[in-house]
């Protein structure tokens, strides 16, 4: 069974771009004891290799000071570049389809995306942030048009207005 990059959003960014899952582990030797840390999930391509070079550095920079954690260490090493290898594989397979054309929301599914942030949104307005940059930032993460974002943002100042 050949696994594929799913469109979804990002452990770490939280951006809607295609994902793969990892797991990454480093061991922390401390002579007599040891630590292990891990981070899974799934992650785009640039979360992807920020997290394989996290733990990698601190395997190797940490990991060897006591008996058993340097045999953890070799065994943390292999598995994290397996790991994240078979995750760049998957992020391959579909690489061209699905970047090449994101899927952008307009009209009533824009607001049916944004309807649950209306609070966010808000809250923004409250601070007194420019409707524009909201607009943008929510067209950026969410996958609409700025359009679209924009008359949600209006729509959410004016009835924060009226309560007012």
């Amino acid at each position: 069974m050949r696994e594929c990059a799913h469109r979804m959003r990002c452990h770490l960014c939280s951006r809607s771009v295609p994902t793969a899952s990892a797991a990454f582990r480093h061991n922390v030797g401390m002579l007599l004891m040891r630590r292990e840390y891990a981070t899974v999930g799934d992650f785009c391509r640039a979360c992807l290799a920020r997290t394989f070079w996290h733990h990698t550095l601190r395997n190797v920079t940490l990991g060897w000071w006591g008996a058993l954690s340097f045999v953890m260490t070799w065994v943390f090493l292999f598995a994290n570049v397996t790991g994240y290898l078979r995750a760049l594989q998957v992020l391959g397979t579909r690489r061209a389809s699905v970047t090449a054309l994101p899927e952008v929301a307009s009209g009533e599914a824009a607001l049916r995306r944004l309807g649950p942030f209306e609070h966010n949104v808000r809250l923004r307005l409250r601070e007194d942030e420019d409707v524009q940059e909201i607009a943008r930032d929510l067209a950026r993460v969410h996958g609409v048009t700025h359009a679209s974002a924009e008359l949600f943002v209006e729509a959410v100042a004016g009835d924060e207005a009226s309560a007012a």
